[in-house]
């Protein structure tokens, strides 16, 4: 190849423009940076305490998400939908009506990238106008909403999450051909077939339990961890890891009231309150480890039933529809593995039995209300709930929702922050992904903040915490 002339000093120009363009580069993105700042009044510090989280704390995981996370989920949305439109058509549109559905499906396509157009332009949230069985719920609460409070960046985050998932699943639902369809299926499918090793370790080492407080702690410890659970090969891995040592991970929890939860399912006082309600996070491995738990509350005689809340549509990408519970009991009892097939079945035995049931869809879970709304705005939710000897509550965001969203002071006294929500006993169980957290022992925070900034938002850390409702209702 023939050499250009003064090919060597052509070299350092390029170089050197190269490093100019660098510069360049950074300084246009400090400028953009600044004006998206000052457009969307994003101020640069940590949520207050005692504020709602919400995108226009810049340093906070609500920013991150709203500016991040949320554009991706709705552009993989979009991919999928035009990736499988063929296959979707072929599924759900009858052959006479073929073109109708693709183009319908471009509707819906548009309307999902308009979404992402106002979530980062921080545009005002827009009433449900459609069939939605909820638009009522959610046109008042978005019409008591202050007018500056319903932006994406200047909502409390969990409105501004629970708003974009529940839009996102009205274009579905409004449809004529699609209504059935899933945007996040094939993701939890997957996730429940990438966790089958996980599933047989964990089936083969509960098959004989000992009813006593140290195995509970065990699979309430389990159950936890399974909450991290991701699609990546390092989340298999961890489930693992837990399997062959779940005590590893004991400094990593919080704060631990298994005693206390113990307590409270071994007694037998109150005739009438003999179930435990469990409102389920994400479906997947974290699924079978709720099954796997409820099966030795059964067994062990600490309830006599155990009921299954999920969640009334597709919701945060991977939490537990109606659909997906169904799909992992089928997914379980038709498996080839026989230990994997014989605890689906017994699973499955379990409602017909009545030991095991799912609840009525509610859709509260999926409503943007923090849960001290619940006596107000779903009066036989929560007197199902007072009927409860322990409710469960898994993950972040139900444990969000408990704490209103807020950034509490982390000492403070949880009962205080739960707005007068105390329907019975109950538990929150979950890994930390969110600033949001209360109960812990004085100094913790800030010595975990210390080692590790961003600690609150990893999910390496979690919570087994426990409210006793007893007192308030003298049972």
């Amino acid at each position: 190849m023939q050499q250009h002339e003064g090919g060597e000093c052509a070299t350092t120009n390029n170089g050197a423009a190269a490093a100019d363009t660098k510069a360049d580069e950074q300084t246009f993105s400090k400028v953009f940076k600044s004006d998206f700042d000052a457009k969307y009044n994003i101020v640069d510090i940590p949520t207050p305490v005692n504020a709602f989280l919400s995108g226009q704390f810049k340093r906070s995981y609500a920013y991150h998400t709203i500016r991040n996370r949320l554009p991706v989920i709705l552009t993989r949305v979009i991919d999928s939908l035009t990736r499988d439109k063929s296959e979707l058509i072929a599924e759900f549109a009858p052959n006479q009506f073929v073109q109708h559905a693709r183009e319908e499906l471009k509707i819906v396509i548009g309307l999902i990238s308009r979404l992402k157009y106002e979530l980062q332009t921080d545009k005002p949230f827009q009433e449900f106008t459609g069939d939605e069985p909820d638009h009522d719920l959610w046109n008042d609460f978005i019409a008591e909403l202050p007018k500056e409070g319903r932006t994406f960046y200047q909502a409390c985050w969990m409105y501004t999450e629970c708003y974009t998932y529940r839009k996102l699943y009205s274009f579905v639902e409004n449809s004529i051909f699609i209504k059935q369809f899933d945007c996040f299926g094939k993701i939890k499918e997957q996730a429940l077939i990438g966790s089958q090793d996980a599933i047989l370790s964990l089936a083969k080492y509960t098959r004989r339990t000992e009813n006593c407080i140290e195995m509970f702690a065990e699979l309430l410890k389990m159950n936890l961890w399974s909450n991290r659970n991701d699609l990546s090969d390092d989340g298999r891995l961890f489930n693992m890891e837990i399997l062959h040592d779940v005590s590893a991970m004991d400094e990593y929890i919080l704060i631990n009231n298994v005693e206390d939860i113990w307590i409270c399912l071994s007694e037998h006082n109150s005739i009438n309150r003999q179930h435990v309600d469990i409102v389920l996070d994400n479906a997947g491995y974290e699924l079978f480890n709720d099954f796997i738990l409820a099966e030795y509350i059964i067994e062990k005689g600490l309830a006599e039933k155990v009921r299954f809340h999920v969640k009334a549509f597709p919701w945060y990408v991977s939490d537990t529809t109606k659909r997906d519970f169904n799909h992992t009991l089928e997914y379980l009892s038709k498996h080839s593995d026989y230990i994997i097939s014989l605890i689906g079945n017994k699973f499955k035995q379990f409602f017909d039995d009545g030991k095991f049931e799912l609840a009525p869809i509610s859709y509260f879970w999926t409503a943007p209300h923090a849960f001290h709304n619940m006596r107000n705005l779903e009066p036989e939710l929560y007197q199902s709930l007072q009927q409860s000897k322990l409710i469960i509550f898994k993950g972040d965001l139900n444990h969000r929702k408990l704490l209103s969203d807020v950034c509490w002071e982390s000492t403070q006294d949880i009962k205080v922050c739960l707005g007068g929500f105390l329907p019975s006993n109950f538990c929150t169980v979950r890994t930390i992904k969110s600033e949001v957290i209360s109960g812990l022992a004085q100094g913790v925070s800030e010595d975990l903040t210390r080692k590790d900034p961003n600690w609150m938002v990893t999910g390496n850390y979690g919570i087994i915490q426990f409210v006793d409702g007893s007192r308030e209702f003298g049972y």
